[in-house]
């Protein structure tokens, strides 16, 4: 193993320009880590969230320091391991957790380790996989199911294992509900698509704001795809169940999404959201929310225990994640101009 590798680091805050491709030294793992030599890492909204360092890590804790890795989803093979690993041994085909827990926290004691404070997130307190290597704790990696392949593995526990609590633990989607997907072309949106689907939702509608996506849209698992931009859009929502608006209504986008998720949910709806890309404030109705009996959730990553359902139904053929766009890991920068320009469908994947 060389002594140095290729990593793409971020030396300041802005467009995908800044990020740099350096000639580093291969990191050592310390006591309980373990060196992954990465085979393949995905870019995610998060990622360009925290490159133009609008997103923070987690609440109340300070901004990402500099120079910085990003990178919150990686798998590969373990190189090496620190003192005291018992885990996990050279050679071993593994995949980082995405939400690691401590286990000890207040959060956790209850179960609800998705939400622990105590705990160090790849690519948010530590370096990402926007590496040849990178270091993990014992207790932040996952061993692969046999028969999945390192892109695959790459794409699985951020997007399907957010999404998994978002359907399940959140918006409880059942037998027979009918369920609006907002940013449905998306990696969370295809996710959603799925994992609604494996719920047992009966209608499933993908929103989008390019009808040149509709049929990527359909071959994801939506039944039907509408355009957001279309004016009687809320109209054609309700065309789709009866006149009753959804069950459900799961939104990858955050801003315009919100207001529209209200208007469109039924009596006693259930709306989840997960993301601010579309823009992180939106006004709307508060009337409408208690006329209409609605619940409105946040939602926050996944457990552990999600994370490893996600890496089964995976290795099951149940999910199958849409992979858009492969590049190269010294390309991350081109990666991320795709990203922004939001022409992809699914994932983006990195390659070292």
């Amino acid at each position: 193993m060389s002594a140095t590798m290729t990593a793409v680091r971020i030396h300041e805050h802005g467009g995908p320009d800044v990020l740099t491709v350096e000639r580093v030294p291969v990191p050592a793992p310390g006591p309980g880590e373990v060196l992954l030599r990465v085979r393949a890492t995905s870019v995610n909204w998060w990622d360009a969230g925290y490159r133009k360092g609008i997103v923070q890590p987690r609440p109340g804790v300070p901004s990402l320091p500099l120079p910085f890795q990003l990178g919150r989803e990686a798998a590969g093979e373990v190189a090496a391991v620190g003192a005291d690993v018992r885990s996990f041994a050279p050679g071993d085909r593994v995949v980082v957790m995405t939400c690691p827990a401590c286990g000890r926290c207040a959060a956790c004691r209850r179960g609800d380790d998705n939400l622990c404070q105590d705990t160090e997130l790849p690519g948010h307190q530590r370096f990402g996989g926007y590496a040849e290597y990178v270091t993990a704790p014992e207790h932040g990696l996952l061993k692969a199911p046999d028969g999945l392949d390192f892109e695959t593995l790459a794409c699985v526990l951020w997007s399907y294992g957010t999404v998994l609590h978002m359907v399940n633990a959140r918006a409880r989607v059942q037998p027979g509900d009918t369920v609006l997907v907002t940013g449905a072309s998306g990696g969370m949106g295809t996710a959603a698509l799925q994992l609604s689907r494996l719920a047992g939702a009966r209608l499933i509608i993908g929103l989008t704001g390019s009808d040149d996506k509709s049929d990527a849209i359909l071959a994801a698992g939506a039944d039907t795809v509408l355009n957001y931009k279309d004016t009687d859009i809320v109209e054609q929502i309700r065309e789709h169940t009866g006149g009753t608006g959804v069950d459900v209504v799961l939104d990858n986008v955050g801003g315009p999404m919100v207001p529209l998720a209200i208007k469109a949910a039924r009596l006693g709806g259930r709306i989840v959201l997960a993301a601010v890309m579309g823009g992180r404030t939106a006004e709307v109705h508060i009337g409408e929310i208690f006329a209409k009996h609605l619940d409105i959730l946040g939602t926050r990553a996944s457990t552990r225990r999600e994370q490893e359902l996600v890496l089964e139904f995976a290795a099951r053929g149940q999910i199958a994640p849409v992979i858009g766009a492969r590049y190269p890991l010294t390309e991350a920068a081109a990666a991320h101009r795709a990203l922004d320009a939001g022409a992809h469908i699914g994932k983006i994947v990195l390659v070292p």
